[in-house]
């Protein structure tokens, strides 16, 4: 499947014809916004939702909205490439600007879609902590996204396939994953415990609302030494479990893994097997 075609602007062209300014401040300084979720069936899933957040994370930049509907723009895209189970990303940056920090009075966003193939599974994760100091942006999926970028870096580099942000004697999140934990009551043991995500300053991902708004999942803080099952949940890659944590192994519970991707194909964030391309 070729994916050499691309939304820019109002129009498609070939990705490799594709030009964005050199002047564009989304690439001199990480001032955009963008949204990532999984096409399934030929479906771009939960496609409002990614494109509401988008309005709010470029709202919080004071990013007006670009001056095309991106709605029409990536379900053309998912048509005229034939996509059934693929990847589709939406970037919105300020536009062109002049040198230095200061936004022009009156940006023109420059914005386009992208597509990829969907990723393949993953075994089991060997994660790391890492200090969490990313500040108020980290709730935003802005393209300043040097943190993720690092932290992952250092931990690939060290041996493990993800990095979880922590503080405060919490987990927050990996690095493009919100996490779930199965912990225990004040009694020990995961059987029985409630299914937990943490708050606070995380980015609200799709499918984090997605299981909260479900009852699945409660908002609650996971212990920074938690041995309990814990899982990465993204909109693309749907539930993945954390195998062992800072070199520490943790429980698993299938069942509850199942839980987790049911809710998400029942509602609409994964598509159904019978679905799947």
């Amino acid at each position: 499947m070729s994916f050499d075609l691309v939304w820019l602007d109002g129009g498609y062209v070939p990705a490799s014809e594709a030009r964005v300014s050199v002047f564009d401040r989304g690439l001199a300084y990480g001032d955009g916004a963008f949204t990532t979720l999984r096409v399934g069936g030929g479906e771009p899933l939960l496609l409002g939702r990614h494109l509401e957040r988008l309005r709010r994370d470029l709202g919080a930049l004071y990013i007006p909205p670009p001056a095309h509907e991106l709605e029409p723009a990536c379900r053309g895209l998912v048509q005229r490439l034939g996509l059934l189970d693929a990847v589709l990303k939406i970037t919105v940056t300020r536009g062109p600007g002049g040198r230095g920090p200061a936004p022009p009075g009156e940006p023109e966003p420059t914005a386009f879609v992208t597509a990829s193939p969907l990723p393949g599974p993953r075994p089991p994760l060997r994660a790391v902590t890492v200090p969490d100091e990313r500040g108020p942006l980290g709730r935003h999926k802005s393209l300043n996204y040097l943190d993720s970028v690092l932290a992952l870096r250092g931990a690939r580099a060290h041996g493990y396939d993800e990095a979880v942000f922590a503080g405060g004697g919490t987990l927050a999140e990996a690095t493009v994953s919100n996490l779930v934990g199965l912990e225990s009551s004040s009694e020990g043991g995961s059987e029985g415990g409630s299914l937990r995500t943490p708050g606070g300053s995380v980015l609200p991902g799709i499918a984090r609302g997605v299981l909260l708004e479900s009852g699945e999942v409660v908002e609650d803080a996971i212990p920074l030494h938690t041995s309990s099952p814990l899982y990465c949940v993204n909109a693309v890659r749907g539930v993945e479990t954390v195998a062992e944590l800072d070199g520490r192994p943790l429980k698993r519970d299938a069942g509850a893994e199942s839980r987790l991707t049911a809710v998400l194909r029942e509602r609409g964030a994964l598509p159904s097997p019978h679905a799947a391309g």
